[in-house]
């Protein structure tokens, strides 16, 4: 019974471990995230803990989720421009 206990525990230890270790490595990008916009593009004030928080364009895919984007190295500075595209 103890050995059983002793086993489960082993186990879940090195499960959560795992979990934790490939979590590090994770990484947000603004790349497959909804949008409501599609078939243009677009800007966004950024997302929280991605490239400081700074904006960033995006083309919004026909089936509105976010298929190209570009970081910008600023903070509420994206526009469309005339042409229709964005610019930061």
């Amino acid at each position: 019974m103890i050995f059983t206990s002793l086993t489960t525990m082993i186990i879940s230890v090195a499960a959560m471990a795992g979990i934790a270790i490939a979590s590090d490595n994770l990484v947000i990008t603004p790349m497959g995230l909804p949008c409501d916009n599609t078939d243009q593009v677009g800007c966004s004030t950024g997302i929280k803990g991605w490239n400081n928080d700074d904006d960033f364009g995006y083309f919004c895919a026909p089936s509105g989720k976010i298929a190209y984007y570009e970081a910008c190295s600023c903070k509420n500075c994206c526009y469309i421009d005339s042409l229709g595209d964005f610019q930061c």
